[in-house]
């Protein structure tokens, strides 16, 4: 008897390893957005903490001139929180996009797969009856007495 061949073992090899890139990108995304938000987290408390210390300098006199460096210097580290923030965010819809992906690379890879073992229950079941009808014959001639 013929072994179960499925003409598209190929493009299921394909689909694997387009799942398995795919899985490899949302783990890169997922550790990059991890990260990103890790440095946009930091970024937010350094601003807190120049706020603070923005109002603690403020409390007494001071320069004018210190002031003004103390403004800037805030302003810029609020900008960078801002930016920073920003990156977290678009690095949570890449990683989200990432997943999407992957999700769909799974889906179209278990589909060929579920159609594969379809294919190898109806070629089983096909064997088996053919065998089954081999053995009806073998025995049908042996009933009659005539021997092989």
């Amino acid at each position: 008897m013929t072994r179960f061949r499925f003409r598209l073992e190929r493009l299921l090899g394909l689909r694997e390893a387009s799942e398995r890139a795919r899985a490899q990108a949302f783990g890169r995304a997922t550790e990059t957005a991890a990260l990103a938000r890790r440095v946009a987290t930091a970024s937010a408390q350094l601003e807190r903490d120049a706020e603070q210390q923005v109002a603690r300098a403020m409390a007494g006199p001071m320069p004018a001139g210190l002031f003004g460096s103390l403004a800037a210097a805030r302003d810029d580290i609020a900008g960078r929180a801002a930016d920073l923030a920003e990156a977290s965010h678009v690095a949570d819809e890449e990683r989200t996009q990432a997943l999407a992906d992957y999700r769909d690379a799974r889906r179209d890879r278990s589909i060929l797969e579920r159609l594969s073992d379809i294919r190898r229950e109806a070629f089983q079941l096909e064997v088996s009856r053919a065998e089954r009808r081999e053995m009806d014959e073998i025995a049908a001639r042996r009933r009659g007495g005539v021997h092989p």
